[in-house]
C-alpha cells in the first residue's frame, strides 16, 4: 500500500519510485522520504496467480517462446531506435535507445470476428502503458503496417496512458489489456476490470491488429511484451521472408523528378519466384496517391493502399503495396537496381518511413538475447523559482523518478550562487522528492544546481537558472 509523503521504495535492495514494482521472491519492502530515511520493512503477502482469462482467448495465442518474431510479425519502427530481443523470462525486450520513438508490431494472423454476442477479443499483457507510456492497439481492416495520428475510418483505436486509469501501473509492471468488441459496442479492461468503454461495433469481419508501444521517458527506453491472443484468428496465408530496403532518397520524388544515384542489392531477388514491396509513406498537404510508384533501375512499380478508407490529411500515414514484375526477379540481371525511390504526383513532401520486400520462404532470422533489467537510472532533476520579491526568491528543486524501471541512489544536491556553493541538501540513498529552499538575495545572479549521486564515478547533472530584477 502507498505511504503519504513517500518519495519512492526499497524493496529488497532495489529503489524505485511506484508504490508497484515485479520481481521475485518475498520482499521486503521499506518507504523512503525525500531526505533517504527508511521506515521500518514489511513482509510482502503472496497471492495465487490467476490465469483464468486465457480461457476467454479462444484462438490464437503468443507468449514468445519462440524467437523467431518476423514469422509472426512484422516490426515497424526507426532502425537502430527500436531494437527487439527475447529476454530470459520468456518476453518480447524492445530496446529504444533514441528517445521519442514509438514500436508498432502488426500480427500476421488476422482477427476474425464470430456471431456470437462478443464478436471478438484480444488480449496483450505489456508494460508500455506504465508511466507516461503509451500503449495504442488499432484493429483494421487489410494489412498496414502502421497507420500514424489519423486511423482508417473503420478502424477501432484503443489508446491507454496517463489519462485512462491514472497512477494504477508502475514502471516496468506487466498489466494485461483486453479489448472486447460486442454487438453493443466496446470494452476495455485492465487486468479483468472494466476502465473505457464506447459505442463503436466493428463494420467489418476480419482486422488486422497492430500493437503500439512507446516507453516511458526515461533513458534508456525499453518496453516488454508478454502475452498477445486473440479470440478467433485466421493464419497467415504464406510464410515471408522480409528484407528491409532503404531508398536513395526518404523524400516521395515527383514523377520526373532527379533521383539520386543509390540503388539496393538485387540479391533477394535471384531465387525468388514471387515479390512484394511494401512501403509506409507519412503524406504532406497533397499528392496522387493512386499515382504512387516504387522506381526500381528502370522499371517501375505501381503502389496500391492495403487499407480502404485511409486519410489523406497531411501527417497521416499510409502503407502501400505492389508485386514486383518477373523482369526483377530470377538469376538473371544486374547485381543492384539503382535508383531506389517513390514517385507520386504533387509528392508535397510526403516521406518514405519505412519500405521492404516479402519474398515467399519462412523467415531464418531469431531474435537476439537481451538482459533482463537495465541499469538503475538517476531521477530527473528540474529546479524553477516559484516567487521571487525584491530580497527573497524561493527555489524549488524537484527530483522525479517516476518513469524509472529501477533508481540509482542519490547523495543529496547542492546550490551554487555566482559559482559559490551556498547550500548541500544531504539525502543518503535517496530516490527524489520536491523540497524548496529560501534565498535571501538582491541584484541579478546565476543560480546552478548539482544533483550528486551515491556512486562517484556516475555522470552528475546540473539546472542553471538567471535571476534578474527583469523577473520581480
Amino acid at each position: 500500500m502507498p505511504v503519504d509523503g513517500a518519495s519512492g521504495y526499497e524493496v529488497s535492495g532495489r529503489l524505485v519510485a511506484s508504490p508497484e514494482t515485479s520481481g521475485s521472491g518475498r520482499a521486503d519492502v521499506r518507504a523512503v522520504d525525500a531526505f533517504g530515511q527508511r521506515s521500518l520493512p514489511a513482509r510482502a503477502e503472496e497471492r495465487p496467480r490467476d490465469d483464468t482469462w486465457r480461457r476467454a482467448v479462444s484462438g490464437w495465442m503468443d507468449d514468445f517462446d519462440d524467437t523467431f518474431l518476423q514469422r509472426r510479425y512484422h516490426l515497424s519502427g526507426r532502425p537502430g531506435c527500436v531494437n527487439p530481443g527475447s529476454g530470459s523470462n520468456g518476453r518480447l525486450v524492445i530496446d529504444m535507445p533514441c528517445g521519442n520513438d514509438t514500436a508498432v508490431l502488426r500480427a500476421r494472423s488476422l482477427l476474425q470476428l464470430t456471431d456470437s454476442d462478443e464478436l471478438g477479443r484480444v488480449a496483450v499483457v505489456t508494460d508500455a502503458a506504465g508511466p507516461r507510456g503509451k500503449l495504442v492497439l488499432d484493429l483494421v481492416p487489410g494489412t498496414p503496417d502502421r497507420v500514424g495520428p489519423i486511423p482508417p475510418a473503420d478502424a477501432i483505436r484503443v489508446v491507454v496512458d496517463d489519462s485512462v486509469a491514472p497512477r494504477t501501473r508502475g514502471a516496468g509492471v506487466l498489466h494485461r489489456f483486453e479489448v472486447v468488441l460486442t454487438r453493443s459496442g466496446v470494452r476495455v479492461l485492465q487486468d479483468g476490470t472494466q476502465i473505457a468503454t464506447s459505442p463503436a461495433v466493428p463494420r467489418w469481419r476480419e482486422a488486422s491488429v497492430l500493437i503500439g508501444l512507446t516507453p516511458p521517458p526515461s533513458y534508456p527506453g525499453r518496453v516488454e511484451l508478454d502475452t498477445v491472443g486473440l479470440s478467433a484468428s485466421v493464419p497467415p496465408s504464406t510464410a515471408v521472408t522480409e528484407t528491409p530496403l532503404v531508398a536513395g532518397t526518404l523524400r516521395v520524388l515527383e514523377p520526373n523528378e532527379e533521383a539520386p544515384g543509390i540503388g539496393v542489392a538485387r540479391a533477394p531477388l535471384r531465387g525468388a519466384a514471387s515479390a512484394r514491396l511494401r512501403a509506409t509513406v507519412r503524406l504532406g498537404d497533397g499528392g496522387d496517391v493512386n499515382g504512387l510508384v516504387a522506381q526500381l533501375g528502370s522499371e517501375r512499380v505501381p503502389l496500391r493502399p492495403v487499407v480502404s478508407g485511409w486519410s489523406g490529411a497531411q501527417d497521416s500515414e499510409l502503407t502501400v503495396a505492389g508485386d514486383l514484375p518477373a523482369s526483377l526477379l530470377g538469376g538473371e540481371g544486374p547485381d543492384s537496381l539503382t535508383p531506389f525511390v517513390l514517385r507520386m504526383p504533387g509528392a508535397s513532401q510526403a516521406q518514405v518511413l519505412e519500405s521492404y520486400l516479402e519474398v515467399p520462404g519462412e523467415s531464418q532470422e531469431k531474435l537476439p538475447n537481451v538482459l533482463d533489467e537495465p541499469a538503475p537510472v538517476l531521477p530527473v532533476m528540474t529546479a524553477e523559482f516559484v516567487a521571487v520579491t525584491p530580497a527573497e526568491a524561493t527555489l524549488v528543486v524537484t527530483l522525479d523518478a517516476t518513469t524509472a524501471r529501477s533508481v540509482a541512489p542519490i547523495a543529496g544536491f547542492e546550490v551554487y550562487l555566482d559559482s559559490g556553493r551556498i547550500a548541500t541538501m544531504p539525502m543518503p540513498g535517496g530516490i527524489g522528492g520536491r523540497h524548496e529552499l529560501q534565498l535571501s538575495l538582491k541584484g541579478n545572479h546565476t543560480v546552478e544546481v548539482r544533483l550528486r549521486p551515491e556512486n562517484p564515478d556516475a555522470q552528475t547533472d546540473s539546472v542553471w537558472l538567471e535571476l534578474s530584477r527583469s523577473s520581480r
